[in-house]
């Protein structure tokens, strides 16, 4: 009981602090008594952090109050900044150098309509050449009128690589055993666990991968600087180099400092130019709104998950959970309002019966007469991809990663391990294969046999389903899986997907399917509601206080240590420690 008190005093203190961090940033947004912006305003979009899928309802990351866009809002904003006559041009920070393709091709769109309604864009990045490989930043980059370039900077944009540690021989030594298998050969998430190096098949599918992405960045940077492609390639094998030999090969345009580059955005607007940030320019009240017809937005953002994640208050959202977004589809499709139903995909992949359950849910939203247009982002794979299957409309980035139609399950076994410490570990069992996936004994052949079915059902399941839904059979269907990756160009090619762009090209379709005048416009409704990232925050605090969604108290566990051993799965009881089964982890 004492605890529970200390626990809820705990929240209610959260929670007071979270009313008025609520409050400070609302009146810190412009929000309240918001003065529109004069005419001749400049964007500043700080692009050093590319905004994400989604906003999280994390307390660490500030975004919970609004102090990060998603990349859905910001390219909705450019959008509507390049149809607003105040609007001039853009200044943007470059910087972001482990950004995600898709995103990056989400922002060069918006740029490139920007600039295609007369409106100027000069970034500044302080270097292109201090480590990494800067490739993303640079290819953002490009897609601007004006670069420049900090004389001390450097340019060493090095191309496009892949690195995966392989894990077998360490593994091996320690006494540790990786069970399970995988359908099939392309099928490389467990290849670091199983192998010394790429199995030719994976090395034959992600050099493709690579060669996919790297001709595109090659095709664009060329039109954009207008270099030829070979002499494009030829600077990047020749990295690095100074800033003026980037500025003298048409890499760059000028070299300066910041405050050069704004003194040049100054003489493009004029003395009077009013800089405003993406934040100002959201709050502002003489902003075009987009008001019409509805289309639902639904968000599959990380990796795709049954039932609800165990996640402290404090934490930003990193999976999605099955029973969410089959929710959000069903409300979606039931809302009279809707006309149709964006369906943004940003996931890796996860456990199959989540993501099928989420396939049905697109399938009968379908039927209920809802269309469901597709938008796939730096990644829609395995999983992601199941979810997208059925989908009216498949659109995806040409550099969108996505496919890996297959299926593995591995777990470790270390009873190598412990017979070296001396530790013997008995089972006593009811039923042949309990303990099958024991990380202490590893499985019979009988057993090693059932685990092998059981991936050829799913697989088979998988494939029929793609097969039903993208009407591919035979050499055609067997050729775009068993675990293979593509980049969205090649996924076309595949019959995989349907069209190639972002999330403007997604809309125009909703707005075909759903029977909406291409002239009108839509306002984008998210589902579930922003708002209710508040709420998600205060059911973890009033859980983390030992009250249950329906505010009955419930018993803390009372000693520290059980606490401690909870976060790492251990049950503990009086006499007794206990591991809980690891099952495998299927993709």
């Amino acid at each position: 009981m004492w605890r529970f008190i200390v626990n809820l005093l705990a929240t209610v203190g959260i929670l007071t602090l979270l009313g008025i961090g609520g409050c400070v940033a609302f009146v810190a947004s412009g929000s309240f008594n918001a003065k529109p912006l004069p005419n001749n305003v400049v964007l500043s979009l700080d692009l050093r952090d590319v905004p994400s899928e989604r906003t999280g309802s994390g307390l660490l990351s500030g975004e919970l109050f609004g102090g990060k866009r998603n990349i859905v809002e910001t390219v909705q904003l450019l959008w509507q900044a390049a149809d607003d006559p105040r609007v001039v041009g853009m200044f943007v920070d470059i910087g972001d150098e482990s950004a995600g393709l898709g995103r990056v091709q989400e922002l060069r769109q918006a740029i490139a309509h920007f600039r295609g309604k007369g409106k100027f864009a000069i970034g500044f990045a302080e270097s292109l050449g201090s480590g990494g490989t800067h490739f993303s930043d640079y290819y953002l980059a490009s897609a601007l009128e004006q670069i420049w370039l900090q004389p001390s900077g450097g340019f060493a944009v090095a191309g496009i690589a892949i690195e995966t540690p392989f894990l077998k021989d360490g593994l091996d030594r320690l006494g540790v055993r990786v069970e399970g298998g995988k359908r099939w050969e392309y099928k490389s998430a467990p290849d670091s666990f199983t192998d010394t190096a790429y199995p030719p098949p994976a090395r034959e599918n992600l050099q493709q991968l690579l060669d996919s992405l790297y001709g595109q960045f090659v095709t664009d940077v060329a039109r954009e600087r207008r270099l030829e492609p070979a002499k494009v390639r030829q600077l990047i094998d020749a990295v690095p180099f100074d800033s003026e030999k980037a500025r003298q090969e048409r890499l760059v345009d000028r070299i300066g400092y910041r405050n050069d580059a704004l003194d040049e955005m100054t003489t493009r607007a004029g003395k009077d130019r009013t800089l405003a940030t993406m934040a100002e320019y959201a709050d502002d009240s003489a902003r075009p709104r987009p008001r019409g017809d509805t289309v639902a937005l639904v968000r599959i953002s990380g990796a795709i998950m049954s039932g609800s994640p165990s996640r402290g208050p404090l934490e930003d959202d990193n999976v999605a959970t099955s029973e969410d977004i089959v929710d959000a589809l069903d409300q979606a499709a039931s809302a009279k309002e809707v006309k149709a139903i964006v369906l943004r995909i940003d996931s890796p992949g996860g456990t199959y019966p989540a993501a099928d359950a989420i396939a049905d849910a697109v399938g009968r939203a379908r039927s209920a007469g809802k269309p469901v247009i597709v938008s796939m982002g730096d990644v829609a794979a395995s999983g992601g991809y199941m979810a997208a299957m059925r989908g009216d409309v498949i659109v995806a980035q040409p550099t969108t990663i996505t496919a890996s139609i297959g299926v593995f399950g591995i777990w470790p076994v270390a009873s190598g391990l412990l017979a070296s410490l001396g530790v013997n570990v008995e089972r006593l069992s009811v039923g042949t294969n309990a303990g099958m996936y024991s990380t202490f004994q590893p499985p019979t052949a009988a057993q090693r046999a059932a685990i092998s079915r059981q991936l050829d059902e799913i697989y088979a399941d998988f494939t029929r389903q793609v097969s039903e839904a993208r009407k591919l059979e035979g050499g055609r269907l067997d050729a775009a899986a068993r675990g293979r990756v593509f980049s969205g160009i090649d996924a076309r090619k595949m019959g995989l997907i349907d069209e190639l762009g972002g999330l403007q090209l997604a809309l125009d379709i909703a707005k075909a399917k759903g029977g909406i005048d291409a002239s009108r416009q839509i306002e984008l409704r998210a589902y579930p509601p922003e708002s209710d990232r508040w709420q998600k925050v205060m059911d973890r605090l009033l859980r983390l206080a030992g009250i249950d969604l329906q505010g009955a108290a419930t018993v803390r566990a009372p000693r520290e240590l059980r606490d401690t051993l909870a976060r790492f799965g251990i049950v503990a009881r009086p006499g007794n420690v206990r591991l809980p089964p690891l099952p495998p982890l299927w993709r």
